[in-house]
This record gives structure tokens, sequence and C-alpha cells, in this order.
């Protein structure tokens, strides 16, 4: 080993600590010249260039950075070359599926779905020919689309997805894993979009225990568990359960991240729900037009996300007498549902219904 990769493998680390602070600013210079390095040397060592974007990739996601996500992930691919099928599952092989997957979960994020579709689903061709149907990689390329089609409405296509992937990691792994309760996590979140709560209800909690122990009750990752089991709770109409998770989600989130990032959004939006549902109309109110927002400035206005925030500040208004703000509102949250997801959507239908309410 030269000294020069003895030095860039050096700055590496540097960088992932400080990345690891936050340092955000310090760790992409770190990163960027340890990249630089990495790509003079030549040969194999471009391959640790290409990782090295994925890591500001991963990292510029923490932040909600989404177009230093694509900027990253994308370089990171032309770092890479062309597609070769002898890659044989190395590591070049890894770090081309990582960088997928970072762009299409970044489209997801951004409502681009057909992008996403398409990227996604040769994410998982590529990791179950080079890797193998029931490897690793493939159970995280299909959890990465099972999320895609949750948001789509192609549930029973996700539901496979995620079984499968399930069925591969717990025998690999035991049930006391970070990646099975990922799959937990997802068919929790499942069943909660289908509106089936019931069936949802155990592997949403099943997430929420399985995080516990590995990581603690305060860990972000254990929070959105909680915060996702709370939401599970809700359709099942057990308020007092989850109302302080959300209080104390929201509060732990709001530290960590400001009060602009996507977590607080999502339990903001959650709480004003329960608020609405117990009949404190003024503090739903309130709730509902903060998420609302905020979620224009971090997703836009034409993101399914917030015009489901919409919506459901809609039927607010609807049940207080002001028909015509809710009227409006419905009619945001149907143009941009019919645009954005299609005609066939659950949540087109339920647009539709409430704007026939009114």
């Amino acid at each position: 080993m030269t000294k020069n990769i003895e030095y860039a493998i050096l700055l590496y680390h540097e960088a992932s600590l400080a990345d690891e602070q936050r340092n955000i600013e310090r760790a992409e210079m770190l990163y960027m010249e340890s990249r630089r390095i990495f790509e003079h040397e030549g040969g194999v060592h471009r391959r640790d260039a290409a990782n090295i974007m994925n890591a500001i990739g991963f990292m510029k996601q923490k932040i909600e950075d989404h177009n230093g996500v694509l900027a990253a992930a994308q370089e990171a691919l032309k770092v890479l070359g062309p597609v070769r099928y002898t890659e044989a599952g190395g590591d070049e092989s890894e770090i081309r599926l990582q960088a997928w997957n970072l762009i299409g979960n970044t489209y997801r994020h951004q409502a681009r779905y057909d992008e996403a579709e398409q990227i996604l689903e040769r994410a998982l061709e590529f990791a179950s020919s080079i890797f193998g149907e029931e490897s690793e990689q493939a159970s995280i390329a299909r959890n990465h689309l099972g999320i895609l089609y949750k948001y789509t409405g192609k549930f029973e296509q996700g539901e496979k997805l995620y079984r499968d992937a399930l069925n591969n990691l717990t025998a690999k792994h035991g049930e006391l894993h970070s990646s099975v309760a990922v799959i937990y996590h997802n068919l929790g979140g499942l069943f909660h979009a289908r509106g089936d709560f019931a069936t949802g209800e155990p592997y949403a909690r099943k997430a929420w225990e399985i995080n516990c122990q590995l990581l603690g009750e305060n860990h972000p990752i254990t929070l959105a568990d909680a915060a996702a089991y709370a939401g599970v709770l809700d359709g099942l109409e057990r308020h007092d359960e989850s109302e302080p998770i959300y209080v104390l989600a929201l509060e732990a989130f709001e530290k960590m991240y400001g009060p602009e990032h996507y977590e607080i959004v999502v339990n903001l939006n959650n709480l004003a729900n329960v608020r609405y549902a117990r009949g404190d109309y003024e503090e739903a109110e309130k709730l509902f037009r903060r998420a609302l927002e905020t979620k224009e400035k971090i997703l836009g206005m034409d993101h399914p996300d917030t015009a489901l925030t919409a919506n459901n500040l809609g039927v607010l208004l609807q049940s207080l007498g002001r028909i015509d703000d809710a009227r409006k509102l419905f009619q945001r949250a149907l143009q941009v549902f019919t645009t954005r997801l299609g005609e066939d959507h659950p949540h087109v239908k339920m647009a539709r219904e409430n704007l026939a309410a009114v």
C-alpha cells in the first residue's frame, strides 16, 4: 500500500467521523480530497472513489438534501462506468447497487415515481442476477421497491416483495436484527396504507420492539418505529396509546433535526388527526396548518404528501362548516393525486369522495 493510499484512507475515516458529528461541510471536504487521491491512483481505487461518492450521498440523505444525493450517486455510477455482469458479486457491484438505491429512493421521495420504478426494478434484477435470489442484496432491493409500490398503491406487489425479503433475512439473521426490523416496519406501513390496521398492528409493534432491544428507546430509528406504530393504533382508534408516542417523538425529533424535517411533519400531521378525533378542533387546525406549511417548503406544493395534509385539513374545516375553504383544499388535493399518482390510486378515490361531500 502506497503512502498516498494510506493518506486517502485516513482522510476517509476522518470524514466519516465528521459525518457522524453532523459537521457536513468538513466531512464533504475530506471525502472529496480522499476521492481525488483514489482517482489519481486509478485502477481498482476508482472503485474506492465511487464508494466515497455514495458515502456523500448517504450523508446528504440524512440532511434531506435530495439534489445533493442525486448528484453524488450519479457521480458514483459515472466513476464506475458501464455495468459489467462479469463483476461476479464483488465490491463494485455492491457500490453500484447502493448508488441505484440512493437514486431510486430519492426519486420516490420527490414523487418521481416512474423514474424510481425503473431504477429500483433494475437494481432488483441486478442484485438477483449477480448475488442470487435469496441474497441479502436482493432482499434490500426488494425492500426498496416494496416501499415504492406502497406509495403508488401497488399493495399486493409490495407485500410479496416484503414477505420474500423477510423470509430470506430471518433465515440469515434470525428475528433480532436491524434489517428484519426494517421489513416489519414497512409491512406495518403497507397495511396502514391499505386501511387494514388490525393486520398491520403486530408488524409495526414488532419493529419497535426489536429496535428497542438493539438500539434503545431514544434512538431516532426506534422513535420512527414508535411513531409508525402509533399511526396503526390511530386506525384502531387507540388514541390514548398513540398520542403520547407522537408527543415524545416530536419533542425528540425537534431536538435532533430542528423544526423543518420530514419526521417532524409526519408526526405533526398524525398528532393533528388525534386531536381532531378527540374534538380539539382548534389545536388540530394549528397542527395541520403547521404541517402543511412545512411540507410545502420541504416537499413542494404538488407533492402527494403535501396534498394528503391539505386533504386532512379540508376534512377538519368541513366538519366546522367552513365549506368553501374545505372545497378548495379537496380540489387541490385531488389535482395533485390525479396528476402524480394516477386515477386508480386510493388517494384519488378518497379526494373525489371528500369533494363530492361538499
